[in-house]
């Protein structure tokens, strides 16, 4: 079948948050799986410069006025990619937004993408079987499907909801600039959500198959989305799909970023010299009585640093080690470099998003660090314990269906679980995981080992993930041609 991705981001163009990985992964097993995929993209800023140009002049209504762009063509792994290009929305040094906050045109940002998404398909003659949107910057992609692009009315759409917070939320009276009518405001069936627009809602509503993206996740937004939870009881056809990793990219096998290449055969040897090799880079020292802590994120609440805060002070005392690599809200931005000021032997900071730093944090850390408030699917447990760098999680969303609790299960166990969103509940899980770390230094005890071969047996690869979606795909031509 054809398969059109219309996302923000995609590795390895440009990847913001795990959302990129997901949407280039998928694609090139479905590629390899026989069918033909495209993904839209805007050209961002950032996107690098040799790109062939293969229209000019495409133009959307938006606004109160026709906005022409230009389409950029590449292809990768099999997978083509077309660039919407409009400087004026996407020529910016942020995807989304600088971390101060929302660009103030985000809702005509992401409505023309959509809009311009649904354009490129129809000027190229793609003729898909399925388009699959991802997140609420795609989602009116089904709306404006149904109001303006009724040659397109038995292409299937799929929508996934990779983060239920982010909903696109935005005054009313942006409603006429986004070229849509008012009869599509109001709350049952339409895009009105507490007398605003609401994208995600849009989506929802307008999608012949919802995806989320693990079936924990699923159950929870079912129970709790923001504001949207009835909206996604009332979706017949909602599905969780636990995310892959790249194992491609990911294999420390042959991974060019780290410094000592290793497997599940000879995983003491190798962990050791890129622990040593992390250390050098991040200016740590030599302590080997304690597990070194590994975490590589986003800065935001979501990812668990309210609860780090009330961690740091007593386990750097014990001799914890830390290292954090990424970028993202002001407030923690700063709370990580005070920490670092205050404990610079013990803990180091890199205030942005590198690729290769990111694969050395993985090779090199004892611990991986994910204590989310909230978690959809998380790809970085995965890669970790690819790299046999065991996680310290809360048990929820994806993380409840990807990392198994040694206490609970110690002969199945691949990591250390906690519950509650208390930083007394996350230093209690990382005691226990130094508990098994020293006993492997003092005594000879091979649990840490044996934890270690567990995780990295572990199979997360994109295949099993791939297969859903195309059974989700096929679904959804059928309920669309049935519809119709």
């Amino acid at each position: 079948m054809k398969v059109v991705m219309i996302a923000v981001e995609s590795a390895p163009y440009i990847k913001v948050g795990g959302l990129g990985d997901v949407v280039h992964s998928l694609s090139k097993t479905l590629v390899k799986m026989g069918h033909g995929v495209s993904v839209i993209m805007p050209l961002h800023k950032r996107v690098r410069a040799d790109l062939k140009k293969v229209a000019d002049g495409l133009r959307v209504y938006l606004d109160h006025e026709w906005k022409s762009f230009s389409l950029y063509e590449d292809t990768y792994e099999g997978v083509k990619y077309l660039f919407v290009d409009y400087p004026p929305y996407y020529r910016r040094d942020h995807v989304y937004a600088p971390p101060k906050g929302d660009y103030e045109d985000n809702a005509l940002r992401f409505g023309f993408f959509s809009l311009a998404g649904l354009e490129v398909i129809r000027q190229t003659g793609i003729a898909p079987d399925v388009i699959h949107a991802h997140d609420w910057h795609t989602a009116m992609v089904g709306l404006y499907k149904h109001l303006y692009y009724q040659d397109l009315n038995r292409v299937a759409f799929v929508l996934t909801i990779h983060n239920g917070m982010h909903q696109g939320i935005f005054d009313s009276r942006f409603l006429p600039n986004l070229s849509l009518p008012w009869e599509v405001f109001h709350p049952f069936g339409g895009i009105e959500f507490y007398g605003k627009i609401n994208f995600l809602k849009a989506g929802i509503n307008f999608c012949d198959v919802l995806t989320t993206v693990s079936p924990s996740y699923a159950e929870e937004l079912k129970q709790y989305a923001y504001g949207l939870e009835g909206v996604i009881r009332e979706k017949k056809y909602f599905f969780g799909v636990l995310n892959g990793i790249d194992y491609d990219i990911w294999d420390p096998e042959k991974d060019r970023y780290i410094k000592a290449y290793y497997s599940i055969r000879n995983f003491k040897k190798g962990k050791q010299q890129n622990k040593k090799h992390l250390k050098e880079v991040f200016g740590l020292g030599n302590r080997e009585d304690m597990p070194l802590v590994g975490m590589v994120s986003r800065l935001t609440s979501q990812k668990g640093f309210d609860i780090i805060k009330g961690v740091i002070d007593e386990a750097v005392a014990l001799g914890f080690e830390f290292v954090f690599l990424g970028s993202g809200e002001e407030v923690y931005q700063n709370m990580l470099i005070e920490f670092m000021k205050k404990y610079p032997k013990s803990v180091r900071v890199r205030i942005e998003y590198n690729e290769e730093l990111a694969h050395k944090i993985y090779a090199g850390s004892d611990i991986f660090l994910m204590p989310s408030l909230f978690e959809p699917c998380g790809i970085s447990q995965m890669i970790a314990m690819r790299y046999g760098t065991v996680p310290v999680v809360r048990k929820v969303g994806g993380l409840k269906d990807t990392v198994i609790d040694i206490a609970e299960n110690p002969e199945e166990g691949t990591g250390f679980v906690f519950e509650e969103y208390k930083p007394e509940e996350l230093l209690h899980a990382m005691l226990k995981a130094a508990v098994y770390y020293q006993m492997e230094k003092c005594d000879a005890s091979k649990r840490w080992s044996e934890l270690i071969k567990r995780c990295m047996s572990m199979d997360f690869s994109w295949q099993k993930s791939a297969r859903e979606y195309e059974g989700i795909y096929s679904s959804a031509i059928l309920l669309r041609r049935y519809d119709n």
